[in-house]
């Protein structure tokens, strides 16, 4: 069941943002006079759709089947991905039945530059509008709670502020000279750090100090997944799941239980636990549980792979702020966060080139964006929004990227066909789109692979 769950959760994102993309490319090519044959959700044969000429049809169309100026709205047998065939486009599909005539009014290749531009672009756009409409109304209908504390309880080791010097039980009080009253200041302020160096002043068992952290080493923390390495007071460690048939089923874990402790260690933070347990495999340990306001201590042995068959979240359960926004406001908000998820994928794709972190830290595929679908959903509407409006941004983001078979790729040859003032033979642009789609599967397939072995 929790199979089919995830694959559902994945589907509905995907399948959302791809309709959002493709009906951007679809409404501005009727704008502008170019016909469109196929409106396609998912790839591959056709599993059913509707058109005037026809209506409502399962399987394939007839091969001699004219739609003239209409359209086919189709759904694919491969649920992932979408498409809309403009009538004169070189595309996925590499057809060159028109190259031999004239260009016709109405086909893609026969309009203006600028028209052609704004068709290719739509697509972006609309994943780009998606967003925004997403977090305005996040903003609008349930406002934002903040953490409202600065104390730290758990310090990660390795990560930049270990190496600073910060310690738990500090209590950051300033960042770069600006006060800071709740943690949410603390995270966008390090996030967003363009400097070199951030000076973050801090209150603590060692009085008060000023300790350095350098930008490049937070964002490179960030960039692999493990946030900024710190977690502030109040968050508690939940069991989000168990799997059957593991060491943590068999003693009695559940979903819900709130581990406070392992052994005499008090926890403070999901990796602790995680850092713990894979350090005893096949040893017992002892969990001290909450569970309905009641703490009891239950014994697992850690499997020799390390692991007791948990999923973990975290749960804040300390002091908030909440605020309440109105509807400019929250349209207002809303342009920053679409903002502050571009810089940050910026960041990360730069990072990658630059070899500061791998792939695998940066990248997830379609396995990877399943699991943080299901994750999101689990924990309410607010949070799986939010996570379909920065997978809009990251969609429309990588479509931006010159490569042939992309978006940006179609775009590169717009630019290059306006310079020379003539349009590139469709033989070349046939060759460029046949290595750029053998590019982006070899890239989903190595994706497939980190994901896999992740």
């Amino acid at each position: 069941m929790e199979l089919l769950t995830t694959i559902l959760s994945f589907l509905l994102v995907i399948g959302v943002l791809v309709f959002v993309h493709e009906l951007g490319h679809f409404l501005t090519a009727i704008w502008t006079g170019m016909r469109a044959d196929v409106f396609a959700l998912g790839m591959g044969p056709r599993m059913m759709g509707w058109n005037r000429r026809t209506g409502f049809t399962f399987g394939k169309l007839p091969d001699n089947l004219e739609l003239g100026d209409d359209t086919d709205y189709r759904i694919c047998w491969f649920p992932i991905g979408g498409y809309v065939k403009i009538v004169g486009m070189v595309d996925e599909s590499f057809d060159t039945d028109f190259k031999d005539r004239a260009p016709e009014h109405y086909e893609f290749r026969s309009k203006k530059n600028w028209q052609k531009a704004l068709v290719l672009v739509a697509g972006v756009a609309m994943n780009i509008l998606f967003a925004i409409g997403v977090f305005t109304m996040m903003s609008y209908v349930y406002g934002e709670d903040r953490l409202a504390t600065t104390s730290v309880s758990h310090v990660e080791k390795s990560s930049p502020f270990q190496r600073a010097g910060l310690e738990a039980g500090d209590k950051i009080v300033a960042i770069d000279g600006q006060g800071v009253t709740t943690w949410n200041e603390i995270t966008e302020r390090l996030a967003d750090a363009a400097q070199d160096v951030v000076t973050i002043s801090v209150v603590g068992s060692k009085g008060a100090r000023n300790i350095t952290v350098n930008s490049a080493d937070l964002h490179s923390h960030l960039s692999t997944g493990m946030g900024l390495g710190i977690i502030p007071s109040g968050m508690k460690t939940v069991v989000a799941g168990v799997i059957s048939g593991r060491p943590a089923e068999k003693a009695g874990l559940e979903p819900g239980d709130v581990i406070l402790a392992v052994d005499s260690v008090s926890i403070n933070a999901t990796r602790q636990l995680t850092q713990y347990v894979n350090a005893h495999p096949g040893k017992q340990v002892t969990l001290h549980i909450e569970r309905k306001d009641s703490v009891r201590p239950i014994v697992v042995t850690v499997g020799n792979d390390g692991l007791i068959g948990i999923e973990t979240g975290a749960k804040y359960d300390g002091p908030m702020h909440h605020t309440t926004f109105g509807l400019a406001q929250s349209f207002s908000r809303s342009f920053s966060d679409v903002g502050s998820t571009v810089v940050m994928i910026g960041r990360s794709v730069a990072m990658v080139f630059q070899g500061t972190v791998s792939v695998k830290q940066s990248f997830g595929g379609p396995l990877q964006i399943a699991k943080m679908a299901e994750r999101s959903r689990e924990l309410g509407m607010e949070p799986f929004l939010r996570f379909m409006g920065l997978i809009s941004i990251s969609l429309a983001v990588m479509n931006l990227l010159p490569l042939p078979g992309l978006d940006g790729g179609h775009l590169v040859f717009v630019g290059i066909e306006s310079i020379i003032r003539r349009e590139i033979p469709t033989m070349v642009k046939i060759r460029f789109q046949q290595v750029g789609m053998a590019l982006l599967l070899a890239l989903m397939a190595f994706v497939l692979y980190l994901d896999i072995t992740r």
